[in-house]
């Protein structure tokens, strides 16, 4: 790595703790922090429950593996926990700079979409705030290590499936099938840069490279579905096709919507200021109007734009179709897993922030306005980080919360309470 880039790696790592530093102090009050603590306290004792995928627990052994090692090391200090999670999103938006100038070539472009990925717009930092979000920055490390290897196998490699940089791919790929289930979705990313870049790499879509990996994936499913139970979380069981296509679709569309304008009912809202509090009044009006503003711009992207733009629109598409096929309680989206869909958005607003001010560069101070929409998104991240922060610092101290200490330490002899904290009997 040059010298540049560690200076760069090390400048997004600043950032993210800037950014996310008040949550350290967040502690564990997420239902899915404590079946991760449970999970590495079963690990404790018998190793081999790190492919357990008995409710709660998911198929995902990477990740129970690194909670170990983590719990290994902190305990029940979450700070550890947190600390971890800001350095793993630090550097996933160096990997999302690594990504976006391998693809445009054009550093400007590339700083902006790692500095709007740090600064979670998009997603809004619930997967960085919360101890368990640690799933999610995870697989999206592996997700875009496997697509910068690929990509550049692809573009400076000719394709060559005995190249250090494919056999890196295999390497992240294989990895990331141990964590959550986003292998078909890598696929569909990499089906849609071999047609976007069909002409530039000079060689069919469906090339060896990706046959390969299309292979590994469905093999792992067959494993992961017989020897482990796996089984996809899915809408509903009694749905037909008609159900999930409608549902697909209206999910799809309300992710990509909550990524521009992500307030919804909470508490977030109706404990917010007056002025949060008016504009969630005409919260409908303003989905529609997004919704149709997105459809829209990805026509025009998909018409106008050049490869590079039309692979990131194809991007945030398809890496939201995983999460597209169930739905949490009524019509409430989950914001985390925009986590890593969100490397298409950050990178669609910045190349048409950059490129709209190069084409006013002649005018001194109005060149800056197109970058107007980048910053406001930063200080709508930052509005929600905040109130997250309040949020999650009031549930850790939450009678709930209290319970599911007390619900661990007794399913453990070794785990006791003292002042409302967790601590291990040595």
């Amino acid at each position: 790595m040059s010298v540049k880039n560690i200076l760069i790696l090390v400048a997004f790592l600043l950032v993210s703790y800037i950014f996310f530093g008040l949550a350290v102090d967040n502690g564990f009050w997420n239902e899915y922090d404590f079946v991760s603590l449970d999970s590495s306290l079963q690990m404790s004792e018998d190793l081999s429950q790190v492919f357990n995928s008995t409710a709660p627990f998911k198929f995902q052994p990477l990740v129970y593996s690194i909670h170990y090692l983590l719990f290994k090391r902190f305990f029940f200090d979450s700070r550890g926990y947190f600390l971890f999670n800001i350095i793993i999103h630090g550097l996933n938006s160096f990997l999302v700079y690594i990504l976006v100038h391998s693809i445009l070539r054009d550093r400007s472009v590339a700083l902006l979409s790692g500095l709007l990925f740090a600064c979670t717009v998009g997603s809004y930092g619930k997967s960085v705030m919360i101890m368990s979000g640690a799933e999610d920055l995870i697989i999206t490390s592996l997700t875009l290590f496997t697509m910068i290897f690929y990509f550049k196998n692809e573009l400076l490699g000719e394709g060559k499936i005995l190249s250090f940089r494919y056999l890196l791919t295999l390497l992240f790929f294989l990895a990331s099938m141990f964590t959550r289930s986003t292998s078909f979705a890598i696929l569909g990313a990499f089906l849609a840069f071999n047609f976007f870049f069909k002409r530039e790499i000079g060689k069919r879509i469906f090339r060896l490279s990706f046959v390969l990996l299309l292979i590994i994936a469905l093999a792992a499913l067959i494993v992961k579905t017989t020897v482990f139970n796996y089984r996809p979380p899915l809408y509903s069981k009694d749905a037909g096709l008609m159900d999930y296509t409608f549902y697909a679709g209206k999910n799809m569309i309300n992710y990509l919507v909550r990524m521009i304008f992500p307030i919804h009912t909470s508490n977030l809202v109706t404990q917010s200021g007056p002025a949060v509090r008016f504009i969630y009044r005409f919260a409908t009006e303003i989905r529609i109007l997004i919704a149709l503003t997105v459809v829209s711009y990805s026509f025009f992207g998909f018409v106008f734009g050049n490869w590079a733009i039309r692979f990131f629109i194809a991007w945030t598409y398809i890496m939201v179709l995983p999460f597209a096929f169930f739905q949490f309680p009524n019509d409430w989206l989950n914001i985390r897993h925009l986590y890593l869909v969100s490397v298409g958005f950050v990178t669609v607003i910045s190349s048409g922030a950059i490129f709209c001010s190069r084409l006013i560069s002649v005018h001194k101070w109005r060149r800056f306005i197109p970058l107007l929409v980048p910053l406001m998104f930063i200080i709508l991240s930052r509005f929600i980080v905040v109130q997250l922060d309040k949020s999650y610092e009031i549930k850790a101290a939450s009678p709930a919360t209290a319970q599911m200490r007390e619900t661990l330490a007794e399913k453990y002899p070794r785990v006791t309470i003292e002042d409302g904290h967790l601590e291990l009997i040595e």
